[in-house]
């Protein structure tokens, strides 16, 4: 419930909720480029009050987890009702049905929901960094909305934070094109303690982007360089992790792994020779992530925005020799590793808009017919692109009147 910030005020209750959460889950919605907030502010009071202005703060901020300098990546404000309007405006934004002007100025104490102000907010077709609360990652990303009231004594009230989940959108094959590393080759080499090679591994990336939930294609290229079979590897440990790093170059040692999944992988007998080159398939299963909002993976995209840089790699370390009368640390392994790019979005199919073509017979007389059609490209196909956040980007804005309107719909 969002209450009052100062502890004696006149006011019973104040507060910023959600109209209704998308979906028509129990949780906190989670906003995206193009999404709508649709909500509204709650005010009631004990007593008559006299209300000059009621309003709306949507802010956003982020900071380095060990910087303690924040900055602001937008701030916008919007009047909701005005008892002073200016001039050649209108009196006043609609509030609750029936309300009018003479008996707006006087908040009456409130046995039900109170007086409600709507509003809508629009997120533009960009990529902002995403929501991260304290302590999460090496970076601090928060939205929030707040109310604000006035009263003709000049008196002000702001209203508790009310926080608005957001998370990119990422379309894995256009991140994937994007990113020069994701199609390299890793190689490794194992020596022995006179620095002869055992074990050559080769990995290459993987051809495309995937989603969350769906599998990933690799294969590892092993070349034994030894004569005994006792010494050829049988299994490897496949681990999926999800990295958090700052983009500036200044701060590469700063960097957080969460593991997001870890298989262990039998090789097939057949296919391990000793003096020649063995090729081994893995299938990679991409979970979708069990987010705990307190540690373990964030479930984010791939992504490069605010400061931190998300990305995913794929290790797999094939053990060299299984005597128990080795030490571990005298054990001869192989670790590899590629990155795999991630995303969250499907790419959207652009469908041209067909029409009824319009058919005129002998007589000139006009018939629409529906099995003949005819593309139009004034229909609704959305040539909009989502683009990445910059100092420069377009920030959200409200909706007159909090209208949704179909064009404001993505």
């Amino acid at each position: 419930m969002g209450l009052l910030s100062k502890p004696v005020s006149p006011m019973g209750e104040f507060r910023v909720e959600f109209l209704a959460v998308p979906g028509g889950g129990d949780g906190s919605p989670v906003f995206g480029p193009g999404g709508i907030i649709q909500g509204r502010v709650v005010v009631g009071a004990k007593r008559a009050q006299d209300v000059t202005r009621v309003g709306i703060t949507f802010s956003g901020t982020s900071r380095m987890t060990a910087e303690k300098e924040e900055r602001l990546l937008f701030t916008i404000q919007d009047v909701l009702w005005d008892s002073a309007p200016s001039k050649g405006k209108e009196p006043a934004k609609s509030a609750s049905p029936g309300l009018s002007q003479s008996n707006l100025m006087k908040v009456l104490s409130s046995t039900g929901n109170g007086h409600i102000f709507l509003f809508a907010i629009k997120w533009p077709l960009v990529n902002f960094p995403p929501s991260l609360p304290a302590h999460r990652s090496i970076v601090e990303t928060e939205y929030t909305l707040k109310a604000f009231l006035r009263l003709s004594s000049s008196e002000e009230f702001t209203s508790d934070p009310l926080v608005v989940e957001y998370c990119p959108h990422i379309d894995p094959f256009i991140a994937y094109k994007r990113d020069p590393s994701a199609s390299e080759k890793n190689h490794v080499v194992v020596k022995d303690e006179e620095g002869k090679a055992l074990v050559e591994a080769t990995l290459p990336s993987p051809t495309e982007g995937v989603l969350f939930g769906q599998n990933c294609q690799l294969k590892l290229d092993l070349l034994i360089r030894r004569s005994e079979t006792k010494q050829l590897p049988r299994k490897a440990r496949v681990e999926l992790c999800e990295v958090h790093k700052p983009t500036s170059r200044t701060d590469t040692s700063i960097e957080q792994i969460f593991l997001l999944s870890q298989s262990t992988v039998p090789f097939p007998p057949d296919r391990i020779k000793c003096h020649k080159e063995s090729t081994i398939p893995f299938r990679v299963h991409i979970p979708v992530p069990d987010i705990d909002t307190r540690r373990g993976p964030t479930g984010l995209p791939t992504l490069k925005l605010g400061g931190l840089q998300v990305t995913y790699l794929i290790r797999i370390t094939v053990p060299l020799s299984y005597s128990w009368f080795v030490p571990d640390a005298q054990r001869k392994v192989i670790k590899i590793e590629c990155p795999v790019v991630v995303g969250n979005v499907k790419p959207k199919e652009k469908v041209p808009r067909s029409v009824p073509r319009l058919v005129v017979n002998s007589e000139g007389e006009g018939l629409w017919d529906t099995r003949s059609t005819s593309s139009s490209t004034k229909g609704k196909v959305d040539q909009r692109f989502i683009v990445d956040w910059s100092e420069m980007c377009e920030i959200p804005r409200v909706l007159p009147c909090g209208d949704v309107e179909e064009d404001d719909i993505v």
